[in-house]
């Protein structure tokens, strides 16, 4: 008799638009600041960077709304991977934002390279915390 112990363990391979929302998130949120950082330092039109910014909160929110609704989630462990990560990303998005104002950047772009830092902030921990914890050996 094989033991759950003693059987190779895939995890949860199902399809999710947790993965593929974060990572289009995290995309777009860099388009938004590539196209700001290729102009700089002149003046740069912020349409492009806005629909970037934009489009990068909505599948953020795809990927969250997929999370909540998905069933037999390792909570506890995506809340121990995600709130490390989570300070990490925080460190990193404080010391850039240090950086944007110390180096004096304009209001609008300010507001949108911060909305980009926040959303990475929280992209990441999402992607990261649900990665390892569909892979969590669940009792059946």
């Amino acid at each position: 008799m094989v033991t759950q112990e003693q059987t190779a363990y895939e995890g949860d391979t199902t399809f999710s638009l947790v993965v593929p929302g974060t990572i289009a998130s995290i995309v777009c949120a860099f388009l938004s600041v590539g196209i700001i950082a290729a102009y700089l330092p002149r003046h740069v039109s912020l349409a492009w960077p806005v629909a970037f910014l934009i489009a990068s909160v909505v599948f953020l929110a795809v990927a969250v709304v997929a999370l909540a609704r998905r069933r037999n989630v390792a909570w506890e462990r995506f809340r121990t991977v995600a709130k490390w990560v989570l300070i990490l990303t925080g460190i990193f998005a404080a010391m850039a934002e240090f950086m944007f104002i110390y180096d004096r950047t304009p209001g609008t772009t300010l507001a949108i390279l911060t909305a980009v830092l926040i959303l990475s902030a929280v992209d990441i921990p999402v992607l990261l915390g649900f990665s390892v914890a569909r892979h969590e050996r669940r009792p059946e």
